[in-house]
């Protein structure tokens, strides 16, 4: 299989997956934008959560704000945003991101961006609106700022969305749903949650897959890293990214590992045929339309929206660990093998 690749190519990324760090630089050709280098967060910082400002404060009455324009927002979009706000929020919701497009972001934050529309397949019309979503959530979430990935999960938003606060809101909101603000922070051990539970449910839903790539040394990171920052979407063709967003807005996280598992268990003949670098480029490609993606989406691997939230919340991201002490209590038929999994 290694002759249908630019031999060149495999030899960049080789280097990569014999780094310990395990991560590549802005001319390797496999994740195809700039990652930045992970960083264990000292036990001395105290790890935000949250953002530092609230959203709002109040309700602000009659004022509501028409959507009903020439860019007229679909139905699905704003049920996403009533999933937290109502209509009546909506005039607030525009006016603060207005305000916050006044407000300059930190240094070289407009640069990167600008640097990574320019790779970003959506943003070939639209730059101006994408670059003011970046720019406005880097100003919204300061301790996140601007991380490469979501100028892929902004795109596909506002493509939907077609007006800029409205896919601004939507942004907002899936980061919250999903619940990954410390991955885009920036911590090594954040990643390693994150690919720990991925494996686990490899592990439990494509046993053989999951012994081949452990044999063929396909650290999970290597690739999940891409998966996450931009939430899946840049691998998703844009024409099921509704059906995906719809999931991951119903769900959360629990569906991202489910559609994560699909993925691998599309790639079955690959991953067992092929080594090491075949395989992580062939999981990293971008917009493969040639996936089914209709049976993709509606797999179901029984992976429930609770067991994630109490297994996320049962990793200490300074030690590095799953407390199993904290995930005991819990009533659920997949925990035990959970725990049981971590222990190996």
């Amino acid at each position: 299989m290694r002759s249908a690749y630019d031999q060149s190519q495999c030899q960049q990324v080789l280097q990569v997956c014999n780094n310990p760090q395990g991560m590549l630089n802005q001319h390797n050709c496999f994740l195809e934008y700039d990652i930045p280098i992970f960083n264990k967060i000292p036990n001395t910082k105290k790890f935000q959560t949250k953002p530092k400002e609230n959203i709002f404060e109040h309700k602000i009455g009659k004022d509501i704000v028409s959507i009903n324009d020439s860019n007229q927002t679909p139905l699905y979009c704003i049920n996403w945003l009533k999933r937290k706000y109502g209509r009546d929020d909506f005039y607030q919701l525009k006016k603060q991101y207005e305000k916050l497009l006044q407000i300059q972001p930190e240094l070289n934050i407009d640069y990167q961006i600008e640097k990574d529309l320019k790779r970003t397949l959506l943003a070939e019309n639209k730059v101006n609106e994408i670059r003011n979503i970046l720019l406005a959530y880097s100003v919204f979430d300061p301790s996140i700022g601007y991380i490469q990935g979501m100028n892929y999960i902004v795109s596909v938003l506002y493509s939907h969305a077609k007006q800029e606060w409205i896919g601004f809101w939507l942004f907002v909101l899936l980061i919250q749903q999903m619940g990954i603000r410390d991955v885009f922070q920036m911590s090594q051990n954040s990643l390693n949650k994150y690919s720990k539970i991925l494996d686990f449910y490899i592990f439990r839903y494509q046993y053989q897959l999951y012994l081949n790539l452990r044999e063929k040394k396909v650290q999970t990171q290597l690739y999940l890293q891409q998966w996450i920052l931009s939430l899946l979407l840049q691998q998703i063709p844009f024409e099921y990214s509704q059906m995906y967003l719809d999931g991951l807005f119903n769900n959360g996280l629990s569906y991202f590992y489910t559609v994560a598992v699909s993925l691998i268990k599309m790639f079955e003949q690959a991953i067992i045929e092929g080594e090491q670098i075949e395989i992580l480029m062939i999981l990293t490609q971008k917009q493969n339309a040639l996936l089914n993606w209709a049976f993709i989406l509606s797999i179901d691997w029984d992976i429930q929206k609770q067991d994630i939230k109490a297994i996320d919340e049962s990793f200490e991201i300074e030690k590095n660990i799953f407390q199993i002490s904290r995930l005991q209590p819990y009533q659920s038929a997949q925990l035990p093998h959970f725990i049981q999994f971590i222990k190996q």
